[in-house]
């Protein structure tokens, strides 16, 4: 065998090229680049117990408000949004001696114009906005929005504020029982047990809450004071993250230090402003879990 076919081969020069060019994250199986979270993806409305609404209703709004402008307003407000037609007493005389080159006149007349042709592109799009809402509602829930007794009127003028009107009053307690003790009975179960999720953001958890709170007085139960309201919103604050926070706040209470919060966005500023320490583990959450049970016991916050 001659010297020649004992040397190791060389690869091609274009694939030395190619493997010193490949990148520590294009390698099969490590570092791969997933997909991002399309932030205007809506899910399925499901319907009964464990319904998903309150983000249902925070993903359709944004889709709303993009699409259909102040028409979208709709979702968030439960009522058509109108907007202000303009006022004569804001553009000074129209009376020629005043007037004399018109502009007065002529400029409330263009922003009548504008804000007509407005109110007709909000009246066209209503049959898409009650679309885009029927779209994304499941089996069950669109079953139990066609039970009410409006429904075929609503259905016929494709009228979203009736359909938004009717989706909320389904799903506003996850129950699907029709009961009114039943409803009433849920809702507050509910409101006592919401409780921040390990990776949920505040302002997130301040929504399902005040969701909550909402469902829970519009089933009959006793109206709570907004100190109350706000201590359950301290209560469900996640143990893990707000750990030290939620020490120092009891102890400071206990000690007189500081006053009782007066109402749910008090405390809501307060445990968004606290500076959290770098590093937690779950043994701050067991901590706090003892200590706040000690200084609870024999009291609950809806007393």
């Amino acid at each position: 065998m001659s010297e020649k076919n004992n040397q190791p081969q060389q690869p091609p020069q274009g694939e030395k090229e190619k493997r010193h060019q490949r990148k520590p994250w294009h390698r099969k199986g490590q570092h791969s680049e997933g997909k991002k979270k399309d932030p205007e993806a809506i899910s399925i409305l499901k319907y009964g117990p464990g319904n998903n609404f309150a983000k249902f209703k925070e993903a359709i709004s944004k889709v709303a408000l993009k699409e259909y402008g102040d028409l979208g307003k709709l979702i968030r407000q439960g009522t058509y949004y109108i907007p202000p037609a303009p006022n004569k007493t804001t553009y000074g005389s129209f009376d020629p001696k005043i007037d004399v080159d018109g502009m007065n006149k002529a400029t409330y007349l263009e922003d009548m114009k504008a804000y007509r042709k407005k109110i007709r592109e909000m009246e066209d799009d209503c049959s898409k906005l009650f679309t885009l809402i029927i779209m994304y509602l499941s089996e069950g829930s669109l079953d139990a929005v066609k039970q009410e007794t409006n429904w075929d009127k609503i259905e016929d003028d494709t009228d979203p504020e009736g359909l938004w009107q009717l989706v909320k009053k389904k799903h506003k307690v996850h129950t699907a029982s029709e009961v009114k003790e039943v409803r009433k009975l849920t809702a507050g179960a509910n409101y006592q047990m919401i409780r921040q999720g390990g990776y949920e953001l505040i302002i997130v958890f301040k929504e399902r809450f005040n969701f909550a709170l909402k469902a829970y007085e519009d089933q009959g139960n006793k109206k709570l004071d907004d100190p109350d309201i706000a201590m359950g919103f301290f209560r469900g604050l996640d143990n893990v993250r707000y750990a030290t926070f939620k020490i120092d706040y009891i102890n400071g209470l206990t000690s007189k230090a500081i006053d009782p919060p007066k109402d749910l966005n008090k405390i809501y500023l307060l445990a968004n402003q606290w500076l959290k320490p770098k590093a937690t583990t779950s043994s701050f959450a067991s901590t706090f879990s003892t200590t706040l049970l000690h200084l609870q016991r024999g009291r609950t916050f809806c007393e």
